[in-house]
């Protein structure tokens, strides 16, 4: 990278050709997922209120036909409640290949910590390549183990990822494998490098937003943060908007062969998300992202009125939570892992993304045998993004806007040629 922090044009190409080698390779392998994971968690055939008094967890019994992976030991509270400490929730049984994905985004740029206020649990069953997402709202309150009942948003700021990760196995009975935590500007810059997004709004934002009626929007990544961030007095339907928004830029990302920019895109975010995720996680999971592409292989769950109850803090702030309804969350968290679970075919839209990668790939390889490279690239960024007042502004490598290709005329960054099945007229020479 040079000082104006550019990615150097071979760093560049170098990047696509890899992506391009892995992608070809990544999509030869089987719907199958991967081999091995975590083994089944055990069940607690107990039902529980969340208001009886706090009591001593349950121990889970290991599976006897498998070795049981690490289940945390709760810590009790270290101040008063505000409202009764419920007893953990039963762990849920999983099947080995199903993978729990955490994407958390919050309202404070990197290195600040704040509150996460969107919450997004992806279930994800690799073998028979089906997911469900669970969208929670920030200000549920519940037990952060160590602490004492408090709002979910807070966790990652009370004690980072492992206090999130022990705060939904004692509420939940769940705990993430695999967690990616966006900023504001990460998740505007997405939402830019993808070509903004075509939003439906169903119910107008009149003071917020510059205005949003009712109807369709192309929305830029400043829109569409205000969008899912606007708050408006009901934090559910705020959570619904994030959701619609999440299997919008999916969507978008599996389409038209956009997986291939997968190496370019890390390259450019690795230093501003905090994840566990490695690019070769991504890589490996392409024909799994493909297939997700089909909308009736993901089932989406939010925790909404029929599942919480609002709730007053006995504070005199008259601030309000929501405390959840035990039985009608655990069913919600049944209804996912039952989405998951059974086997159904492909539709045609997947032929059609694997279709969309491969000529990806193959005009990348095209284009990368005739691109010059200069002695001294150089490489203006493709956008100007406003720092937020008072925070020093974030800079990454800029992302190209589409792959060097022959010159066509199209608004997709992977084209598909009309010529590619024609047959080329005979030359002079034999």
């Amino acid at each position: 990278m040079d000082k104006t922090g550019t990615l150097p044009t071979y760093r560049r190409v170098w990047a696509l050709c890899t992506a391009a080698v892995l992608v070809a390779l990544v999509l030869t392998l089987s719907a199958c997922g991967h081999a091995g994971g975590r083994p089944p968690q055990a069940a607690n055939d107990r039902t529980l209120s969340p208001w009886e008094p706090a009591t001593a967890t349950p121990t889970p019994l290991p599976s006897p036909t498998s070795t049981p992976d690490i289940w945390p030991t709760f810590a009790p509270p270290s101040q008063p409640a505000a409202t009764a400490i419920p007893p953990a929730a039963p762990r849920l049984g999983l099947d080995e290949d199903v993978k729990i994905w955490l994407l958390l985004g919050t309202e404070a740029e990197k290195p600040y910590v704040g509150r996460t206020d969107a919450i997004h649990l992806l279930l994800v069953n690799e073998r028979l390549s089906k997911a469900s997402v669970i969208s929670i709202p920030g200000s549920l309150f519940v037990y952060l183990p160590g602490h004492t009942m408090q709002r979910l948003n807070t966790a990652f700021a009370l004690g980072g990822m492992e206090l999130v990760r022990d705060t939904l196995a004692y509420n939940f009975g769940i705990r993430p494998d695999k967690f990616v935590i966006a900023h504001p500007t990460e998740f505007k810059w997405l939402v830019n490098d993808l070509g903004n997004l075509d939003v439906s709004v169903l119910f107008p934002i009149r003071d917020g937003c510059g205005g949003l009626p009712a109807g369709s929007h192309r929305m830029n990544g400043d829109k569409v943060y205000c969008y899912v961030s606007y708050f408006g007095g009901d934090e559910v339907n705020r959570v619904r908007r994030q959701q619609q928004v999440l299997q919008l830029l999916f969507t978008k990302l599996v389409n038209n062969g956009r997986l291939v920019r997968l190496p370019v895109l890390y390259a450019s975010y690795q230093e501003h998300l905090e994840t566990d995720i490695s690019l070769l996680d991504l890589l490996t999971r392409v024909p799994l992202a493909l297939r997700l592409g089909d909308p009736e292989r993901v089932t989406y769950f939010v925790l909404g009125w029929e599942q919480l109850r609002e709730w007053e803090l006995p504070d005199n702030t008259q601030t309000s939570v929501l405390l959840p309804r035990e039985e009608e969350v655990s069913e919600v968290f049944r209804q996912a892992l039952a989405a998951i679970s059974e086997p159904s075919p492909l539709g045609e839209i997947v032929l059609t993304y694997e279709s969309q990668v491969t000529i990806a790939v193959a005009l990348t390889q095209t284009a990368q045998a005739t691109v010059y490279v200069p002695m001294y690239p150089t490489k203006t960024p493709t956008g100007q993004y406003t720092p937020t007042p008072g925070q020093a502004t974030p800079t990454r490598t800029p992302v190209t806007s589409g792959t060097p290709r022959p010159t066509a005329t199209h608004s997709e960054p992977y084209p598909i040629p009309t010529a590619a099945f024609h047959t080329p007229t005979p030359g002079p020479y034999p």
